[in-house]
């Protein structure tokens, strides 16, 4: 992929210390994954809902394990990118691509009306913490400084941008929850039991789908897993299938390292979802505060102030701004070499040549925040909604990826097959998704 350097075949690491130094496209998408999603979506949830509603958190960020580590594996065994698996579904072929590549692609750029929601809820973050400048001003200072940020493209670069921004919300938000213990929003064994009666809140069943859109790895990660999967270098690591034993071992090492990169960033997902819900169920709940409006992330740092003190108040802005700036940065990121991919799908062969696909990947890396900017301007005011709509096509967006894959997997003979732990846990992921969806549908 563009801005990598290639290298060739090399074993897989062995010991879990070098699984761990091997490991960088599932953090990659955590910065992606644990974003606005965690913050705001799954904090709305808890101060709308309480507690009833953290055993869907926690399933909505563990049943997409299997999905993802499919479509890693699909990578490693050809080189695929996901547009590639999913042309892989017979049926209906426009510009030469299957429908369900077209059907995906259109569900992946419906999803970024979040991506103005999220624009905008940093924008009034800076507002808030710097409130001297004009609005327009942040929004444009924010879009100057991802552009500045992403117009190298490497790889390396995002992955230590994007480690950095992760491990820091990651550690102020599990110890808000650990200071939570010590005040009296203390969340008790009762509480947790509440939690986990497989009740649904009728009256958050909007905030309940996109919960299952917005939070572990989504529709939209699982989409650019493949991607940073081959910047990383696992698929020149594993090298093309000779069919010799050395081409074996190394393919069965190397998905050693996939999985715990996929459960590093399923793990990191969780934790992080579940403590945002229990501290907005515990904090936001009992204050009879619901965020909203440009000020989302101001309300919602109730959660820190309440828990640690008045003190922590920028603390916590701080660690807002790296949950809504990751997000950003990494879906920036992911849709320009998603857009250069799809285009070469459906023909435009002028992108065959690298250094034009890598120009034409860092103008859209310009382009997409250009647009969110213009549209923040105009639709300042709504993050929260944005982003809630955002979600729900999110979530709707798992359904016919999940079929792809799940097409492709079936069809898969010989050692290019799943095993059966793997197949069953694929199948239980698409059952729970599908249900998970009709049920809220329903009840919204």
């Amino acid at each position: 992929m563009s801005g990598t350097e290639k290298r060739g075949v090399r074993p897989a690491p062995a010991g879990a210390s070098g699984l761990l130094r091997n490991i960088g496209p599932g953090v990659v998408v955590s910065g992606s994954v644990v974003g606005s999603g965690e913050l705001l979506v799954t904090t709305r949830m808890g101060a709308e809902a309480g507690y009833v509603f953290l055993w869907g958190v926690i399933l909505a960020c563990v049943v997409k394990f299997f999905l993802q580590v499919e479509l890693g594996r699909q990578c490693l065994l050809h080189g695929r990118s996901t547009i590639q698996v999913l042309d892989q579904v017979a049926g209906f072929r426009l510009l030469g691509t299957s429908w369900i590549a077209w059907l995906c692609v259109i569900g992946y750029f419906s999803v970024m009306i979040a991506l103005i929601g999220i624009y905008d809820a940093v924008t009034g973050l800076m507002i808030t913490v710097v409130p001297g400048l004009p609005t327009n001003l942040w929004a444009v200072l924010i879009f100057l400084f991802m552009s500045v940020l992403l117009y190298r493209g490497l790889y390396d670069d995002l992955e230590k941008l994007v480690t950095g921004l992760v491990a820091t919300f990651s550690l102020i938000v599990i110890g808000s929850v650990l200071f939570l213990q010590t005040t009296p929003y203390a969340v008790g064994g009762a509480e947790l039991a509440s939690g986990f009666r497989l009740a649904l809140p009728a009256e958050g069943a909007f905030v309940a789908l996109a919960v299952m859109g917005s939070v572990g790895a989504t529709a939209v990660e699982l989409f650019m897993y493949p991607y940073w999967i081959s910047e990383k270098g696992y698929t020149d690591f594993v090298g093309k299938d000779d069919g010799s034993d050395a081409w074996r071992q190394r393919y069965r090492g190397w998905m050693r390292v996939l999985y715990v990169d996929a459960l590093v960033c399923t793990g990191i997902a969780t934790a992080i979802t579940c403590a945002y819900y229990l501290l907005g169920a515990s904090v936001l709940n009992q204050l009879n505060v619901v965020p909203q409006g440009m000020k989302v992330v101001e309300q919602v740092s109730l959660i820190f102030t309440e828990t640690i003190g008045d003190w922590a108040y920028y603390l916590f802005m701080f660690g807002g701004f790296c949950t809504l700036f990751s997000t950003l940065v990494v879906f920036t990121a992911s849709s320009g070499r998603i857009t250069v991919d799809f285009l070469r799908q459906v023909g435009v062969g002028a992108l065959e040549d690298g250094a034009r696909r890598l120009k034409t990947i860092r103008l859209l890396q310009i382009a997409f925040p250009l647009s969110w900017l213009g549209a923040t301007l105009v639709l300042a005011e709504k993050p929260l909604a944005l982003l809630l709509l955002g979600a729900n096509a999110n979530a709707l967006l798992l359904i016919p990826l999940a079929f792809g894959v799940l097409h492709l997997a079936m069809a898969a003979r010989g050692q290019e097959r799943m095993s059966m732990r793997s197949e069953i846990g694929l199948l239980l992921s698409i059952w729970v998704i599908i249900s998970f969806t009709a049920v809220n549908y329903y009840l919204k």
